[in-house]
């Protein structure tokens, strides 16, 4: 008896542990307010019913490049480096095929991409060797990937998340694209489990 309920206690504490590697950045559950809301340039950014935690998802429908960005009040730890950690997230793209396949997901400590900030190139609607579908996509991204660094971005200070997605040469077609679950890890097993 003794015998199972310390195997049940070490099994909940190996559990426990493997649940705190993940760092939770945002759930998605609020736009947030001014200066700190969710933002995309030429949509309105909206909570969604169709998300894949929670209860929501943020959306965007516009076509311009930024399609999700926003500056945190609050700096977060990532509690990972660049050579341990990933960053993963929920990313719904309603027509992959309307896009050019350029664009940046990018992290920073300076509320901006463009100082202390880390860039992953979205070229060719790719994550590693995965093409990005119509729907819904688990992103895990390696922090080694992000190769576009500028200045010296603090992991345990981030405060800025951006999508920017460029469509194909003079296409103005809108379409939706929903974010949800945004979270790091020095553990990928962990991201893909949470993910399911």
């Amino acid at each position: 008896m003794i015998k199972t309920i310390t195997t049940v206690l070490l099994l909940a504490a190996c559990s426990y542990a493997n649940a705190q590697k993940v760092q939770i950045l945002d759930r998605c559950e609020s736009l947030d307010d001014k200066p700190h809301q969710w933002f995309s340039d030429g949509s309105p950014t909206k909570l969604n019913s169709d998300h894949k935690e929670g209860s929501y998802s943020i959306s965007s429908n516009g076509y311009k490049p930024e399609r999700l960005r926003k500056i945190y009040g609050q700096s977060f730890d990532t509690g990972v480096t660049q050579d341990n950690g990933f960053i993963s997230f929920w990313f719904f793209i309603e027509k992959p095929e309307l896009l050019k396949g350029s664009g940046q997901v990018a992290i920073s400590s300076a509320a901006n991409s463009n100082v202390d900030a880390y860039g992953y190139a979205f070229g060719g609607l790719k994550v590693g060797s995965n093409k990005l579908v119509a729907g819904w996509n688990n992103v895990i991204i390696s922090l080694k990937e992000f190769k576009d660094v500028k200045g010296a971005p603090n992991l345990a200070a981030i405060n800025y998340f951006r999508i920017v997605l460029y469509n194909l040469q003079d296409d103005t077609t809108t379409q939706e694209m929903k974010i949800d679950n945004i979270r790091f890890s020095s553990d990928k097993t962990q991201l893909e489990i949470v993910a399911k």
